[in-house]
């Protein structure tokens, strides 16, 4: 069927698969700043920073972004996408995600490890960052204080590494509930969802690199996805694949907006 898709509508790409593709990652007003404002947090070698908003507003696509862009200036990335853990399944992890060794058993040990890859890290010239994803589903009040811990790794001049935790909304209400932790945020962004003009250039910069040079959605086609996505890129993809099956089964060349109506339908079967 895909392939077929792809035929029809003359695409070489899916273009609004939901995956972390750096080609499909678009530079809207909001994911620009969002980047420009981490990036000097990381270049700065501050100490920590976060990066909240609604699911599925691309925080994990700048995320990624960022570990992609920088890894190539001499920075190391640590990345964890799942952070139900304990203190020290969580510190195991992240020296993993830094090394790609097992940890020591023992905490002090953990410790002793982690230290010794940031001075390491320090002596050559990198920084080292640590990101955490979904930071929201930590469950242990413990995990923070030992994140918070971990800033005091420090050289004569500077943090010996970078915190960026990325997570929705709630994540900025538990993080500047504790007053510790919180006075360690050197700085805080959250991302929106997209206006209906977004939208447009959303959905036009997708079907672009696609390889398609112009729109297949009708602007009443586009006013309805961003309607029912609330502008949020994920809804927003998950909408516009499933028009374009909708156009494709009808064997139309243009997403209408009969195809996103039939299309939302399909999410609530």
């Amino acid at each position: 069927m895909s392939n077929m898709y792809l035929e029809h509508f003359q695409l070489k790409r899916m273009p609004f698969e939901n995956i972390n593709d750096g080609d499909f990652f678009y530079e809207s007003e909001i994911h620009s700043e969002a980047y420009s404002r981490l990036a000097y947090t990381i270049e700065g070698k501050k100490s920590c920073c976060l990066l909240t908003g609604g699911y599925g507003t691309g925080k994990t696509c700048v995320a990624e972004k960022l570990k992609r862009d920088m890894s190539r200036k001499g920075y190391v990335f640590s990345f964890t996408v799942n952070p139900r853990l304990d203190e020290l399944g969580l510190l195991k992890t992240i020296f993993y995600n830094f090394t790609g060794y097992g940890a020591p058993k023992e905490k002090s040990d953990v410790l002793i490890s982690l230290e010794k890859f940031f001075k390491d890290a320090y002596k050559d010239g990198k920084h080292s960052v640590v990101v955490i994803d979904e930071a929201q589903d930590i469950e242990n009040e413990g995990v923070f204080e030992e994140l918070r811990l971990l800033l005091n790794f420090q050289s004569e001049s500077r943090s010996l590494l970078t915190l960026l935790l990325c997570g929705q909304s709630e994540l900025s209400e538990r993080i500047y509930a504790n007053r510790q932790f919180s006075q360690r945020i050197f700085l805080s962004y959250s991302l929106r969802s997209f206006n209906q003009e977004e939208t447009e250039k959303y959905i036009l910069y997708r079907l672009e690199k696609a390889g398609l040079s112009s729109s297949i959605f009708t602007s009443g086609a586009i006013s309805i996805v961003h309607e029912r996505s609330g502008g949020i890129p994920r809804w927003i993809n998950n909408i516009c694949n499933m028009s374009l099956l909708e156009a494709y089964s009808s064997s139309l060349k243009k997403v209408d907006e009969k195809c996103v109506i039939e299309a939302v339908k399909s999410f609530k079967e």
